[in-house]
């Protein structure tokens, strides 16, 4: 059984959208044979990802699990993969550099999860975009693999006030405009490394879920319904459900796209590629 590895931060999200309307929303041609939505996804699962071929987005499948190039050989293959790669020291790492610097993805979103450790027990959170109708755009690297799917890992930087409630961590989201350079293989490399930063904390809301999304097992869009929290007795001034609430965070009781609360997408650009039939 293989092994992976990550920061502890972003281990489980929510891909739940059929892949038609990802493909709508971030203008890219869907490959064949796409694995279906999991509102709980967790490492080593197969998951989508848009990716730059040629003068072409694609939708394509990915094992979430970063395995570098030269790992294609069998001789060097490892049992080991990252589901995270630390934007900070990546350019420099011979396991990610050379993926940072040609391979860069974007793996879909519709929330990702967060547990609040001083919480007992460990009370779970989804984090997803504050505008109605947005996905989150996670940027990614990806590594082909001769003979099998593509990996992957999540790239993630220094949280912003809303995450720094939660983690020491938060992974690298992207806005609209930074889409199409994230994606070019040939980009200046100065203009990537400038993305590689946190989020405002404004751009995102966070809400308290029930613990079902615990178990790797469960799925379903229930997962990301809202539940509210009974303050604790003695919680302070400044502080909701056990959550530090740091200035421009954005703690909501109510969620983006659950099974009772659905809105359309907004898509990203003005033509969507034709769907297949």
């Amino acid at each position: 059984m293989s092994r992976y590895y990550s920061d502890n931060m972003c281990g489980r999200f929510s891909q739940g959208e059929p892949s038609h309307q990802i493909s709508d929303y971030f203008g890219a041609y869907p490959d064949e044979d796409l694995p279906a939505g999991l509102y709980n996804v967790p490492p080593t699962e197969t998951i989508r990802l848009v990716v730059q071929r040629e003068d072409q987005r694609r939708l394509i499948a990915a094992r979430w699990g970063f395995r570098p190039f030269w790992a294609d050989d069998e001789r060097k293959r490892s049992a080991q993969t990252w589901i995270n790669a630390r934007s900070e020291t990546a350019w420099d790492s011979p396991v990610f550099g050379r993926s940072l610097r040609s391979r860069r993805c974007i793996v879909p979103a519709d929330a990702f999860y967060e547990w609040d450790r001083t919480a007992t027990p460990r009370q779970p959170y989804a984090i997803g975009a504050a505008e109605e109708g947005e996905m989150l755009a996670l940027a990614g690297i990806w590594s082909p693999i001769h003979g099998e799917a593509p990996t992957a890992a999540i790239m993630t930087t220094s949280p912003n006030d809303l995450l720094a409630s939660v983690h020491n961590r938060m992974p690298v989201i992207l806005d609209r405009d930074a889409l199409e350079v994230w994606l070019d293989p040939e980009a200046d490399l100065g203009h990537v490394q400038s993305l590689l930063r946190p989020a405002p904390a404004a751009a995102l809301r966070m809400w308290p879920v029930g613990t079902a999304v615990n178990k790797v097992a469960a799925d379903g869009p229930e997962l990301l319904r809202p539940i509210e929290l009974a303050p604790p007795p003695s919680a302070p001034a400044g502080r909701v459900g056990g959550l530090a609430c740091a200035p421009g965070a954005r703690i909501h009781d109510v969620g983006r796209r659950t099974a009772q609360n659905v809105r359309p997408l907004h898509p990203i650009v003005g033509t969507a590629p034709p769907r297949r039939s």
